[in-house]
């Protein structure tokens, strides 16, 4: 006997229009919440493995000032230039609205918070980022990301690891993968 298994249909591609990333201490996890312009979000749960790796990939994109973010052997010509991109930074930072709080959409896609296992960014060769999170159950995340969004996801990346009590430092053990989707029949990946 064969059984009907219904095919499920992806969902269609949907702009993000709120963003949020909260500390769960029961879980020792944090719950990255995305909502989308169908009135649906996706929850994904990032573990602190995941959480460094996607702020090593994305960390580099944008210039949040860090305690250790200018060093001692600078030269002061760069020091100076990585000042002046960090006030651009926390300028930028200040205009966007951080206060209001997350609307919870009626419908979670995929019927739940899955977990991420791997953080991958992609570069196409016209320079548009994509992160990717494939999860435990078998579903790729993938957000398109702007200057602004990286720079809103590290924010709260810093932000909540604080109140993790979690260190993004960079570590000798966590890999980070960037993708060069240089063509798209071959990804090239780098370590």
């Amino acid at each position: 006997m064969t059984q009907n298994i219904p095919k499920l249909e992806p969902k269609p591609d949907a702009a993000i229009q709120q963003i949020n990333l909260s500390y769960n201490a029961e879980q020792d996890r944090l719950l990255f919440r995305v909502g989308l312009n169908d009135n649906s979000e996706l929850l994904v749960w990032l573990t602190s493995r995941i959480t460094k790796m996607i702020w090593q990939l994305l960390n580099g994109e944008t210039s949040i000032p860090t305690a250790t973010s200018i060093q001692a052997e600078t030269l002061p010509q760069q020091a100076v230039a990585q000042f002046k991109q960090e006030m651009q930074t926390v300028e930028t930072l200040q205009k966007m609205d951080f206060a209001t709080e997350y609307q919870p959409r009626p419908e979670v896609r995929n019927d739940g918070a899955m977990l991420a296992i791997n953080a991958l960014l992609i570069q196409t060769e016209n320079k548009q980022s994509t992160l990717e999170l494939p999860c435990l159950e078998g579903v790729t995340v993938r957000m398109n990301l702007n200057q602004v969004l990286i720079l809103a996801i590290c924010n709260m990346l810093k932000l909540t690891t604080k109140e993790a009590g979690w260190d993004l430092g960079a570590s000798a053990q966590t890999q980070v993968q960037v993708t060069l989707a240089a063509d798209a029949g071959e990804k090239k990946i780098l370590h």
